[in-house]
């Protein structure tokens, strides 16, 4: 069973309500799918979050701090739970999961500067192992904050977010930036400044709406490179050298990645995340044609022609190419 939670804006971003079974068609790797089960989802959820502890963004983790009480509100409510897990040097799990909300702010309150390495892919691969054990009808989503790189990680990038895939785990990201890091650093203790982004890597698309212009076309040009890198990543393993890391793993599994969070905007995004995760429509589906290897395309779309929908890309079945 294929499992993907759907988004659904208008031109001004704002959520689509109201839509049933039949405004949905689903393809598989270009095969209409027949959609199996179908709901508007209120499912309690339970969510891993990530930190990034490195010493890198040490001057950041005052604003990191105080996220406790924002993913209480914004994000689990009353039936919701979550695990806290750090990452620098290191990935410890430092809070198992739990729906009190006071050991929930304890815990990420707590957080302390590690190393300088970034185990991202290490972190994702707790995350997940803490997840999948989570009951059937609960969500499952994963929140990074994080500056935008792995470095030191055993695991494969593309392995965690083929795996992350698998097993319907959503991921969302807000952006942590060295360069401000390094300037909140005192000035005896900088290092020359280098940008968390690769040359030539565009911001995250902005929400639905956006009006175009040539800024935004080549970021939607740029949209469309980064979903055939996904495909490429989860087929072979190899991290991607020229892309931000959290964009691709937010588009491989659905989820949303939120650039570089000022602590007025690291609210709005946690607010947006939770806004969406508590509006999105499930589609699941039993695959047709499950005896093709390699990468699964999914493509959703509403019979409808004034909404925009996103979606995960796909899955893969086999083994590394």
């Amino acid at each position: 069973m294929v499992t993907t939670p759907v988004t659904v804006f208008d031109s001004r971003g704002e959520f689509i309500y109201g839509l049933t079974r039949n405004d949905f068609a689903v393809w598989d790797n270009g095969v209409p799918q027949q959609v199996s089960q179908f709901e508007f989802s209120d499912s309690p959820i339970s969510l891993a979050v990530l930190l990034n502890t490195s010493s890198r963004v040490q001057p950041l983790l005052d604003r990191v701090r105080q996220i406790g009480i924002l993913i209480n509100s914004y994000i689990l409510g009353e039936r919701g739970e979550a695990a806290v897990v750090t990452f620098d040097d290191e990935v410890h799990v430092r809070q198992e999961f739990t729906s009190d909300s006071e050991m929930l702010e304890k815990a990420i309150k707590a957080v302390k500067p590690g190393g300088d390495r970034t185990r991202l892919a290490d972190a994702i691969d707790t995350a997940i192992r803490l997840l999948v054990p989570r009951p059937a009808e609960r969500r499952k989503a994963i929140l990074i904050v994080s500056e935008p790189r792995d470095v030191g990680s055993e695991t494969p990038l593309g392995e965690a977010l083929r795996t992350a895939q698998l097993a319907d785990i959503t991921i969302y990201t807000v952006g942590l930036s060295y360069t401000e890091a390094l300037w909140r650093t005192k000035p005896q203790d900088r290092q020359p400044p280098s940008s968390p982004y690769p040359p030539g890597v565009f911001p995250t698309p902005p929400l639905p709406g956006t009006p175009q212009t040539p800024t935004t076309e080549q970021q939607n040009r740029a949209r469309a490179d980064l979903l055939a890198l996904i495909q490429v990543l989860v087929s072979t393993l190899r991290a991607p050298l020229q892309q931000d890391v959290l964009e691709v793993l937010a588009a491989g599994t659905g989820g949303m990645a939120h650039g570089q969070a000022s602590d007025e905007a690291l609210q709005a995004a946690i607010n947006r995340i939770g806004q969406e995760l508590h509006n999105q429509y499930v589609l699941a589906y039993r695959p047709s044609n499950l005896n093709q290897q390699g990468f699964h395309e999914i493509r959703v779309r509403v019979r409808r022609s004034d909404v925009l929908v996103r979606s995960r890309p796909g899955y893969f079945i086999g083994h590394p190419e």
